[in-house]
């Protein structure tokens, strides 16, 4: 099991209120480093990539040991197997993807905004 680290990226307007978080999963038990999720009003995950037959989840939790899987705004849980886009609804502390099945080589990308700037 490899613990991946996402490449963080600020997006316009570059005042810290836009970041897309972005993992490379490519084996069986990959696991996203846990992001911080709690200050997102809005918040989508896409997954993208070459599936093999494998399944990734999007799970969150509040107390940084023990992870749920999420839900769209469905009510359906964030697990998929194929290309997707779902907007994630549960307010977490931390949120991460994370590989139950093989898969080939799937990127999974967390779009997130709030609507105030971090202040410095």
């Amino acid at each position: 099991m490899a613990i991946v680290a996402p490449t963080i990226t600020e997006l316009e307007p570059r005042d810290g209120s836009v970041r897309l978080y972005s993992w490379a999963m490519v084996t069986l038990n990959d696991t996203g480093a846990p992001i911080p999720f709690a200050q997102w009003a809005d918040r989508s995950v896409q997954f993208n990539g070459t599936w093999g037959g494998g399944t990734i989840v999007w799970e969150g939790s509040n107390d940084g040991t023990n992870y749920e899987t999420l839900n769209d705004a469905q009510g359906s849980a964030i697990s998929k197997t194929a290309n997707a886009l779902e907007q994630v609804v549960e307010i977490t502390q931390f949120a991460r993807p994370k590989v139950t099945t093989g898969v080939t080589g799937v990127t999974v990308t967390c779009l997130v905004r709030r609507q105030q700037p971090l202040r410095s």
